[in-house]
């Protein structure tokens, strides 16, 4: 649980320092005035990226060289966990004011899943969006996965110069391949058990909406040799020509898909966009509920925008579900009536300020 949040130029923010003490918190005001870039802020906390961009410049203030966001957490223990970020010419990453060398001993100590209008895209595009989506699941609840993408992405950038460059060493390509293997198998292995689980939770979540709705579940696009890494090294191996002529490593995880199915058949190719936007929204529920059950310092909810369109039937069961996070940070552009988290903290957001209401 966030109790207090402090940014210095991030987004249209130059200072801000608020304090949370409830668990449902309202953010409302006019368009623009940077409701969601407070919860850019609280997500970035979490996973030292954006759910809007993969950009780090765009989240500076305009004119500013660096941002920097501090908060004071509560990870269930008897004293608070202060966190804090900057990111300027370098990144500096603290917790409890001691340096922390790598990304895996900060991410994932705030647990965080972001709900907006653009999740369909989750449905929708390319698989590089599905990707990032099952790195950040991932990577929040396991610092292991984090270290493993980030050696594999290093092997991989290796064995990419080294295709481009047209080295001919096979000792070189063994070295990185071995790398590959290993951290990739490991990445793949991951993959599918929280796919097995996501899929278990959303197509519940799904059930209990539309009872006649058809069965929702996920698939993992991968290749059949990337669970075992002595077959994952053996295809790598020869796949090496091919991939000399292409300039890239064309098989491994950075290359893996999941797809939406409906009664089994493909959600992205037959499914209207009602039904897109619903399963994107039953994956992010999903996720709040298996993230809740395993960890002691719960989940925190940002919801950006997205209940005014949901019929009686979707609203209830996502309120149900969110009522399961450890906190939930709402945006809203006039104070809501009769909504289930009404009578939350409210805050007031404009122009880059924010105060209590």
């Amino acid at each position: 649980m966030i109790k207090r949040l402090s940014l210095e130029d991030f987004r249209n923010y130059e200072s801000a320092d608020v304090a949370f003490d409830s668990k449902v918190n309202l953010l409302v005001g006019a368009n623009g005035q940077g409701k969601t870039n407070l919860l850019e802020a609280v997500f970035f906390l979490g996973m030292l990226r954006s759910f809007r961009t993969s950009g780090i410049r765009s989240l500076r203030r305009i004119g500013s060289s660096r941002f920097r966001i501090s908060a004071a957490i509560d990870e269930g223990r008897s004293w608070d966990t202060s966190l804090d970020i900057v990111y300027g010419e370098r990144r500096e990453l603290r917790v409890d004011d001691v340096m922390a060398r790598k990304a895996s001993e900060f991410v994932g100590r705030v647990r965080v899943v972001a709900f907006s209008p653009s999740d369909i895209m989750l449905v929708t595009e390319s698989s590089s969006i599905r990707r990032r989506f099952l790195n950040m699941f991932l990577a929040s609840s396991s610092p292991a996965y984090l270290a493993a993408l980030s050696e594999y992405g290093e092997a991989l950038a290796a064995r990419n110069a080294l295709l481009r460059n047209g080295s001919g060493d096979p000792a070189e390509y063994a070295a990185f391949e071995r790398i590959l293997a290993d951290r990739g198998s490991f990445v793949v292995a991951a993959r599918d058990d929280a796919l097995s689980a996501l899929s278990d939770a959303m197509s519940a979540v799904h059930g209990g909406i539309r009872r006649d709705g058809g069965r929702l579940t996920l698939r993992h696009n991968r290749h059949a040799a990337s669970r075992d890494p002595a077959a994952y090294a053996e295809k790598l191996a020869g796949d090496r020509g091919r991939d000399m002529a292409r300039g890239a490593t064309s098989f491994g995880p950075h290359l893996d898909d999941f797809e939406f199915l409906l009664d089994g058949r493909p959600l992205r190719s037959y499914g209207s966009t009602g039904q897109c936007r619903l399963a994107a929204l039953c994956l992010k529920m999903a996720a709040v509920e298996t993230l809740a059950d395993g960890s002691a310092s719960g989940v925190v909810a940002l919801v950006d925008d997205v209940t005014g369109e949901l019929d009686a039937a979707a609203r209830d069961a996502f309120f149900r579900v969110l009522d399961k996070s450890r906190q939930s940070f709402f945006t809203f552009t006039e104070l809501p009536e009769g909504e289930p988290v009404s009578d939350g903290a409210v805050f007031l957001v404009e122009d880059g300020r924010i105060r209590g209401a």
